[in-house]
């Protein structure tokens, strides 16, 4: 059973977070401080450190729980749909509509990550499973009804994450605005055409 003093903690990371990947976007890894952090969250810095060991693990928190979102979203999507054609296609929308939705996140990613790489890439690496995962999962599904070619699932599943990551990161680059439903509606066709069987 959660308490409240569960809740309440909970609350208090969470805020953190979302404090974190503001201060995050506007300055990078690299220029940002715990203090400022703190003052955007509503707390002390002696609280950041009660969730967070430095500032590096704040940072990699930070991304870790932004894919985990996204796994969870995508997931959950999904359980009410059949075929593995419309899975997928819903998969592809959802990550786009995530990426333009979550500008900061990527402005987080596209900053100067130098000295973050391995710890980033180690603490992140299941989360970013986790998501290439569901998309695996789905194109294994479309192999075995027979609406997708025989691929390897892995590598297309991927492609297919590469693809949309770097369109949405292209747009936010050249200051973009959201990208329109007929935009995304591309990208899904394109992804699909590779992987359906004609006819």
């Amino acid at each position: 059973m959660t308490n409240n003093s569960d809740i309440q903690e909970s609350g208090k990371r969470e805020l953190l977070l979302e404090g974190a990947l503001k201060v995050f976007s506007e300055k990078g890894f690299h220029g940002a401080t715990v203090e400022e952090v703190a003052e955007v969250a509503g707390v002390g810095k002696g609280t950041v450190y009660l969730y967070f060991g430095s500032k590096t693990d704040l940072f990699v928190s930070v991304v870790e729980e932004k894919l985990k979102e996204l796994k969870g979203v995508v997931k959950e999507r999904l359980k009410d749909l059949e075929g593995a054609r419309a899975k997928l296609a819903e998969s592809i929308k959802l990550h786009w509509e995530f990426f333009n939705q979550s500008r900061e996140f990527v402005k987080v990613i596209l900053s100067d990550l130098s000295g973050l790489e391995r710890e980033l890439d180690e603490r992140t690496r299941e989360a970013r499973a986790g998501f290439i995962g569901v998309i695996e999962s789905v194109i294994e599904e479309g192999i075995m009804t027979g609406e997708f070619k025989d691929v390897e699932p892995r590598m297309a599943a991927y492609a297919i994450e590469g693809a949309i990551s770097f369109v949405a990161f292209e747009n936010l680059v050249n200051d973009k605005s959201s990208p329109s439903i007929p935009d995304a509606s591309q990208l899904v066709d394109f992804c699909l055409c590779g992987l359906c069987r004609l006819g």
